[in-house]
């Protein structure tokens, strides 16, 4: 069979598949067809609605969040005159105050012992330069810019 010999056939099948989907559809379409005709042969339904008035209401009211707790009362009054201005402390502050001066202490213990430490490395290292029997070390230990300097002023 050649090449244009199948494409033929492949051709007539697709035609051939396609009339007979189509003489489905017109047989499903004629029976829905001939439903609606009987449907609407039928008398109309004896069944009548009536328009009724509700008997019901709606009632909405938009509360504003937390209205209960910053509702004034109806027994509270407002200030009568002038009132003199409440005379009292913010704890709040106090607090803060305390605890920035107890940083500024804990920072200024822990400056102190920094810088004794290193004083204390300083002159170690000095200790050991001048100690070592070699003459260099002497010579490094004397010329060493850190170790000539007064240790007020390291």
């Amino acid at each position: 069979m050649t090449i244009a010999a199948r494409r033929l056939a492949i051709v007539v099948l697709i035609i051939a598949a396609s009339g007979a989907a189509a003489a489905q559809d017109n047989a499903s379409t004629a029976d829905a067809l001939d439903r609606l005709r009987t449907a609407l042969a039928k008398p109309p339904s004896r069944l009548t609605l009536t328009e009724r008035v509700p008997d019901f209401t709606v009632h909405i009211e938009k509360r504003r969040p937390m209205q209960d707790i910053f509702d004034v009362p109806p027994w509270a009054i407002g200030p009568v005159g002038w009132q003199p201005p409440g005379i009292g402390f913010d704890l709040l502050s106090v607090v803060r105050y305390v605890a920035k001066s107890v940083a500024d202490a804990k920072r200024g213990h822990d400056e102190r012992l920094a810088r004794e430490e290193v004083q204390r490395a300083i002159s170690d290292y000095c200790a050991s330069l001048e100690a070592s029997d070699d003459a260099a070390a002497g010579f490094r230990a004397k010329t060493a810019q850190i170790c000539s300097t007064s240790p007020a002023m390291r």
